[in-house]
Protein backbone atom coordinates (compact mmCIF):
# COMPACT_ATOMS: atom_id res chain seq x y z
CA UNK A 1 0.00 0.00 0.00
CA UNK A 2 2.87 2.41 0.83
CA UNK A 3 4.36 1.74 -2.59
CA UNK A 4 1.17 3.02 -4.26
CA UNK A 5 1.49 6.32 -2.35
CA UNK A 6 5.11 6.67 -3.42
CA UNK A 7 4.16 5.96 -7.02
CA UNK A 8 1.42 8.61 -6.88
CA UNK A 9 3.88 11.20 -5.58
CA UNK A 10 6.43 10.24 -8.23
CA UNK A 11 3.75 10.48 -10.92
CA UNK A 12 2.63 13.90 -9.64
CA UNK A 13 6.19 15.22 -9.60
CA UNK A 14 6.93 13.83 -13.07
CA UNK A 15 3.69 15.23 -14.46
CA UNK A 16 4.05 18.68 -12.87
CA UNK A 17 7.76 19.13 -13.65
CA UNK A 18 7.22 20.13 -17.30
CA UNK A 19 4.76 22.78 -16.13
CA UNK A 20 7.24 24.41 -13.74
CA UNK A 21 5.54 23.24 -10.56
CA UNK A 22 7.57 21.62 -7.80
CA UNK A 23 6.29 19.95 -4.66
CA UNK A 24 5.96 22.34 -1.74
CA UNK A 25 8.43 20.28 0.28
CA UNK A 26 11.15 20.98 -2.29
CA UNK A 27 10.85 24.76 -2.05
CA UNK A 28 13.40 26.51 0.16
CA UNK A 29 12.17 28.53 3.10
CA UNK A 30 12.80 32.19 2.32
CA UNK A 31 12.14 35.00 4.73
CA UNK A 32 10.68 37.94 2.87
CA UNK A 33 9.44 41.32 3.94
CA UNK A 34 10.85 41.57 7.44
CA UNK A 35 9.16 44.44 9.26
CA UNK A 36 11.33 47.19 10.69
CA UNK A 37 11.49 47.62 14.43
CA UNK A 38 9.80 50.73 15.77
CA UNK A 39 12.04 53.14 17.67
CA UNK A 40 11.96 52.95 21.44
CA UNK A 41 9.98 55.68 23.20
CA UNK A 42 9.78 54.16 26.65
CA UNK A 43 12.65 56.27 27.93
CA UNK A 44 12.99 58.81 30.73
CA UNK A 45 11.83 62.30 29.80
CA UNK A 46 15.31 63.80 30.25
CA UNK A 47 16.75 61.22 27.80
CA UNK A 48 13.98 61.94 25.30
CA UNK A 49 14.65 65.66 25.60
CA UNK A 50 18.43 65.30 25.27
CA UNK A 51 18.25 62.95 22.26
CA UNK A 52 15.19 64.47 20.62
CA UNK A 53 16.90 65.02 17.23
CA UNK A 54 18.34 61.49 17.15
CA UNK A 55 14.99 59.96 18.09
CA UNK A 56 13.26 62.05 15.40
CA UNK A 57 15.80 60.77 12.87
CA UNK A 58 15.13 57.20 14.01
CA UNK A 59 11.40 57.73 13.47
CA UNK A 60 11.99 59.19 10.00
CA UNK A 61 14.09 56.14 9.13
CA UNK A 62 11.37 53.89 10.57
CA UNK A 63 8.63 55.55 8.51
CA UNK A 64 10.74 55.20 5.39
CA UNK A 65 11.39 51.53 6.20
CA UNK A 66 7.74 50.81 6.95
CA UNK A 67 6.82 52.27 3.55
CA UNK A 68 9.35 49.92 1.93
CA UNK A 69 7.98 47.06 4.04
CA UNK A 70 4.43 47.70 2.84
CA UNK A 71 5.65 47.78 -0.78
CA UNK A 72 7.43 44.47 -0.17
CA UNK A 73 4.23 42.95 1.23
CA UNK A 74 2.33 44.15 -1.85
CA UNK A 75 4.95 42.58 -4.13
CA UNK A 76 4.91 39.34 -2.13
CA UNK A 77 1.11 39.19 -2.32
CA UNK A 78 1.26 39.61 -6.11
CA UNK A 79 3.98 36.95 -6.37
CA UNK A 80 2.00 34.46 -4.30
CA UNK A 81 -1.18 35.08 -6.29
CA UNK A 82 0.76 34.51 -9.52
CA UNK A 83 2.24 31.32 -8.06
CA UNK A 84 -1.21 30.12 -6.96
CA UNK A 85 -2.67 30.78 -10.43
CA UNK A 86 0.17 28.83 -12.03
CA UNK A 87 -0.36 25.96 -9.59
CA UNK A 88 -4.09 25.97 -10.32
CA UNK A 89 -3.43 25.81 -14.06
CA UNK A 90 -0.90 23.00 -13.59
CA UNK A 91 -3.37 21.11 -11.42
CA UNK A 92 -6.11 21.55 -14.03
CA UNK A 93 -3.76 20.18 -16.70
CA UNK A 94 -2.85 17.28 -14.39
CA UNK A 95 -6.50 16.45 -13.72
CA UNK A 96 -7.28 16.51 -17.42
CA UNK A 97 -4.52 13.94 -18.09
CA UNK A 98 -5.79 11.44 -15.51
CA UNK A 99 -8.36 8.96 -16.90
CA UNK A 100 -11.85 9.48 -15.45
CA UNK A 101 -11.85 6.09 -13.70
CA UNK A 102 -9.06 7.07 -11.30
CA UNK A 103 -9.76 8.22 -7.74
CA UNK A 104 -8.84 11.83 -7.06
CA UNK A 105 -8.15 13.35 -3.67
Amino acid sequence: MRQVGVLRVAFAVATCAPFGVVPASAQPEVIRCLPPEAPMTDLPVDVLAEYRMEIAAEFEAYFSSITEHIACLDEERARVLHEARAATEAYARLISTIPAGKDLP
